[in-house]
């Protein structure tokens, strides 16, 4: 059965402004030793669930994981095989700010045992970057890729972002054509959300964001889709695009719903079942880091919330992370583990208007669909039987 650990780092220069993770401005030092000492002691409290059991990933978060010296994620990376039983074929993944790294501590985070890098890159447009107050320019967003393929890592992943504001087709196709010349085997192209609780949420209410329509959006996706297809890279999830075998093997383990473990200031976990919750488990850290070292400084978990999912909740999470993959909602899968799946006839009016489409036994969200895909997934969940 997949298993994956996550490691939340969530230290970092800046805070972006469109950013709702756990992140916090480092405002010139972090205690990066501190904070290693208590994940190495975390995974201590843990180690009744972790000892012996087969670990397909390692992935770690942020926040700006490429803050840290490549010796401290190495000595995390050899505490979980330690406990663990890792697969030959292992998939260690880390987050890059183009800012944070050079060559150098690229080539020392591959001795370490990472073999999967993810950058920010999101845009080689100056204008884009400076709108989402990045951090990093064009220039370095191309000198990291040429590092990440001088350090010798042939898997690894850029981040994209669309639906700035102000943002044109062709400033859009500019980023995805330079993406596409750097070969990488992954790319994942996210649109701007806004969230509650960040510098852009509250521009937003305040009326001083103005961000593109839906018809923009969808011309936006229907392009990107084309264009990375076209290029070799199959969409497998809503924002997801990767050549052939190099999908992201630990976020399949988040929309497949199976197992993983976080660590970490915030960091989320999931268990599918346990024996008091035969419908899975989720908990999630303190998000404070300070708070965070104290609790494992005392040898508590640092958890702050726990619940045991009921059937509904679990038969939810299973079309929300069914819709967002390309393979759709496998609803004998649904059958099968819950004993529930939808009426198709109070669903076929959503096939009619175009935002789903049934193929055999799987229901896919269109593009039309992905832009209503909460409204939509409301809809399945009440035409369960």
């Amino acid at each position: 059965m997949p298993f994956g650990v996550y490691i939340h780092i969530p230290y970092c220069v800046k805070k972006c402004p469109y950013c709702d993770f756990n992140s916090w401005g480092i405002n010139g030092g972090f205690p990066e030793s501190e904070y290693t000492e208590s994940v190495l002691g975390e995974l201590e409290l843990y180690r009744g669930e972790l000892e012996g059991r087969g670990l397909t990933s390692v992935f770690f978060g942020g926040g700006t994981p490429s803050l840290f010296d490549p010796r401290n994620i190495g000595r995390i990376i050899s505490k979980i095989y330690g406990m663990t039983a890792p697969r030959s074929d292992i998939e260690v993944s880390l987050e890059v700010n183009p800012k944070t790294a050079d060559l150098g501590k690229l080539r020392g985070l591959r001795d370490a045992g990472v073999n999967r890098i993810s950058v920010g890159v999101q845009s080689f447009s100056q204008r884009k970057l400076d709108y989402l107050g990045r951090i990093n320019s064009p220039e370095d967003g191309r000198r990291i890729l040429d590092d990440v393929r001088k350090a010798g890592f042939e898997n690894y992943n850029f981040d994209l972002m669309y639906g700035t504001g102000g943002e044109t087709p062709g400033e859009w196709r500019g980023d995805l054509e330079e993406a596409v010349r750097f070969g990488s085997s992954h790319i994942s192209a996210y649109c701007l959300t806004i969230e509650d609780g960040t510098e852009f949420g509250r521009l937003f209410k305040k009326g001083k964001l103005v961000l593109p329509g839906e018809d923009a959006l969808s011309d936006f996706i229907s392009y990107t889709t084309e264009f990375l297809g076209g290029a070799g890279y199959g969409q497998y999830e809503i924002s997801n695009y990767a050549k052939p075998g190099f999908e992201c093997r630990h976020n399949l383990l988040y929309w497949k719903g199976e197992d993983y473990i976080g660590l970490g200031a915030g960091a989320h976990s999931h268990l599918k079942s346990t024996g008091d919750s035969p419908w899975g488990l989720r908990r999630a850290n303190v998000k404070p880091p300070a708070s965070y070292m104290k609790a494992v400084g005392e040898g508590k978990r640092p958890v702050v919330f726990s619940e045991r999912l009921t059937r509904e909740e679990a038969i939810e999470d299973s079309i929300i992370m069914g819709f967002r993959l390309n393979e759709g909602l496998d609803i004998r899968g649904l059958r099968d583990s819950y004993g529930a799946a939808p009426e198709i006839g109070r669903i076929e009016s959503l096939r009619e208007d175009g935002f789903l489409e049934f193929s055999g036994d799987t229901i896919r969200l269109t593009k039309k669909g992905t832009l209503l895909s909460d409204e939509i997934i409301v809809r399945l969940v009440s035409s369960l039987v």
